[in-house]
Protein backbone atom coordinates (compact mmCIF):
# COMPACT_ATOMS: atom_id res chain seq x y z
CA UNK A 1 0.00 0.00 0.00
CA UNK A 2 1.47 3.65 -0.90
CA UNK A 3 1.98 5.72 1.73
CA UNK A 4 -0.22 8.47 2.51
CA UNK A 5 1.26 12.13 2.77
CA UNK A 6 -0.73 15.12 4.45
CA UNK A 7 0.51 17.84 2.67
CA UNK A 8 -3.01 20.40 2.15
CA UNK A 9 -3.80 21.13 -0.86
CA UNK A 10 -3.98 24.16 -3.64
CA UNK A 11 -7.16 25.57 -4.92
CA UNK A 12 -6.89 22.59 -8.24
CA UNK A 13 -9.29 22.77 -11.09
CA UNK A 14 -10.12 20.16 -13.98
CA UNK A 15 -7.23 22.04 -16.18
CA UNK A 16 -5.35 21.92 -13.38
CA UNK A 17 -5.57 17.80 -12.45
CA UNK A 18 -5.59 17.15 -16.06
CA UNK A 19 -1.83 19.11 -16.27
CA UNK A 20 -0.86 17.34 -13.15
CA UNK A 21 -1.88 14.17 -14.81
CA UNK A 22 -0.02 14.50 -17.66
CA UNK A 23 3.00 15.47 -16.46
CA UNK A 24 3.24 12.82 -14.08
CA UNK A 25 2.81 10.30 -17.08
CA UNK A 26 5.81 11.89 -18.98
CA UNK A 27 8.10 12.22 -15.46
CA UNK A 28 7.19 8.41 -14.69
CA UNK A 29 7.23 7.47 -18.58
CA UNK A 30 11.25 9.20 -18.86
CA UNK A 31 12.20 8.32 -15.62
CA UNK A 32 11.80 4.30 -16.68
CA UNK A 33 13.18 5.17 -20.50
CA UNK A 34 16.20 6.62 -18.18
CA UNK A 35 16.80 2.73 -16.51
CA UNK A 36 16.09 0.49 -19.78
CA UNK A 37 16.86 0.63 -23.11
CA UNK A 38 14.29 2.47 -25.83
CA UNK A 39 15.23 -0.07 -27.84
CA UNK A 40 14.54 -2.89 -25.93
CA UNK A 41 10.46 -1.74 -24.64
CA UNK A 42 8.14 -2.86 -27.21
CA UNK A 43 5.04 -1.61 -25.55
CA UNK A 44 4.96 0.98 -22.51
CA UNK A 45 2.05 2.53 -20.63
CA UNK A 46 1.89 4.82 -18.08
CA UNK A 47 -1.71 5.99 -16.63
CA UNK A 48 -1.94 8.66 -13.77
CA UNK A 49 -5.64 9.34 -12.46
CA UNK A 50 -6.03 12.17 -9.72
CA UNK A 51 -9.20 11.56 -8.15
CA UNK A 52 -10.05 14.77 -5.94
CA UNK A 53 -12.88 14.55 -3.31
CA UNK A 54 -12.33 15.09 -0.14
CA UNK A 55 -8.49 14.43 -0.47
CA UNK A 56 -6.85 13.50 -3.59
CA UNK A 57 -6.02 10.07 -4.22
CA UNK A 58 -3.06 8.85 -7.27
CA UNK A 59 -3.36 6.11 -8.64
CA UNK A 60 -0.15 5.20 -11.13
CA UNK A 61 -0.54 2.07 -13.63
CA UNK A 62 2.49 1.23 -15.27
CA UNK A 63 2.66 -1.77 -18.10
CA UNK A 64 5.74 -2.87 -20.26
CA UNK A 65 6.65 -4.81 -22.82
CA UNK A 66 9.89 -5.86 -23.96
CA UNK A 67 10.94 -6.87 -27.24
CA UNK A 68 14.02 -8.96 -26.14
CA UNK A 69 14.96 -9.88 -22.12
CA UNK A 70 17.95 -7.83 -20.65
CA UNK A 71 19.35 -7.71 -17.56
CA UNK A 72 17.31 -4.65 -16.17
CA UNK A 73 14.35 -6.07 -13.01
CA UNK A 74 11.05 -4.51 -14.26
CA UNK A 75 9.30 -5.03 -11.45
CA UNK A 76 11.95 -3.25 -9.28
CA UNK A 77 11.87 -0.01 -12.14
CA UNK A 78 8.18 -0.18 -11.95
CA UNK A 79 7.95 0.29 -7.91
CA UNK A 80 10.87 2.96 -8.27
CA UNK A 81 8.83 5.00 -11.28
CA UNK A 82 5.88 4.44 -8.84
CA UNK A 83 7.60 6.02 -6.16
CA UNK A 84 9.13 8.56 -8.30
CA UNK A 85 5.54 9.98 -10.02
CA UNK A 86 4.21 10.14 -6.29
CA UNK A 87 7.36 11.99 -5.09
CA UNK A 88 7.10 14.47 -8.11
CA UNK A 89 3.23 14.97 -7.69
CA UNK A 90 4.10 15.74 -4.11
CA UNK A 91 6.72 18.35 -4.55
CA UNK A 92 4.44 19.81 -7.98
CA UNK A 93 1.65 20.53 -5.51
CA UNK A 94 3.71 21.95 -2.42
CA UNK A 95 5.20 24.54 -5.24
CA UNK A 96 1.32 25.03 -6.54
CA UNK A 97 0.39 25.83 -3.34
CA UNK A 98 3.26 28.17 -2.15
CA UNK A 99 2.15 30.23 -5.38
Amino acid sequence: MDPIAEIGLPDLSEDDLEQLVQDCEAEVTNFILGKVPQKSIEEISVVCSLDLDEKLDLEISIEITQKYQTEHNLDEIVAQATQQGTEWIEKRLLEMKSD
